[in-house]
């Protein structure tokens, strides 16, 4: 079986939320862990932090998820990305989740696990015809990974390689929610009771 690595995004800022987003909570459980949870078919799981969020550290520490640090200063989701590449860089594969996207079903991952793992550059989960999170990113992709920086993530390395991307039309909505607000996660909440 090939390792496929989930690397949870988890350094941002949280600007527009005005808090730590990542620790509100969804039913009583910090948003972070419901998007952890969204990772756990993955073989190996870490997660891009920045240094200075203790809080977030101590809370994924206790649920033994690996912390890789991202260092860069003012650096984007890209930077982040590289950081946990470059940690696992002798996986076969990546799932990469941005950690306010707490709804993404594990079957979803799993779906795109099974594709790494048939040899697939690039695999993405669609809903209603739009391409949502986790992404699933290939070995043969690594150097490029490893060298990603600033926003807008991987978006150009996908561009560059769409022609190569596997498409798995999912009936999971929640590859396309992420919360930014808290008008985000009060109407997600609505929705979900």
């Amino acid at each position: 079986m090939t390792e496929i690595t989930g690397v949870l995004l988890a350094a941002g800022q949280s600007t527009r939320f005005g808090s730590n987003k990542l620790l509100a909570e969804i039913n009583h459980r910090p948003l972070v862990l419901h998007a952890a949870a969204s990772l756990s078919p993955c073989s190996r799981l870490l997660a891009v932090v920045r240094r200075d969020d203790m809080e977030l550290q101590r809370l994924l520490n206790e649920v033994s998820i690996e912390l890789i640090f991202n260092d860069r200063k003012d650096s984007g989701m890209g930077a982040s990305i590289a950081c946990g590449v470059a940690a696992s860089k002798h996986s076969q594969g990546w799932c990469v989740l941005p950690a306010d996207m707490p709804f993404v079903l594990p079957s979803t991952t799993q779906h795109i696990i099974d594709a790494l793992q048939h040899n697939a550059t690039l695999a993405a989960a669609f809903y209603n015809g739009r391409r949502g999170h986790p992404m699933g990113f290939g070995h043969q992709l690594v150097s490029e990974l490893m060298a990603l920086d600033k926003e807008p993530g991987a978006r150009g390395l996908v561009e560059n390689n769409i022609q190569r991307l596997t498409m798995i039309k999912t009936n999971d909505a929640g590859i396309l929610v992420d919360i930014d607000t808290p008008e985000d996660l009060h109407n997600s909440a609505e929705s979900t009771r």
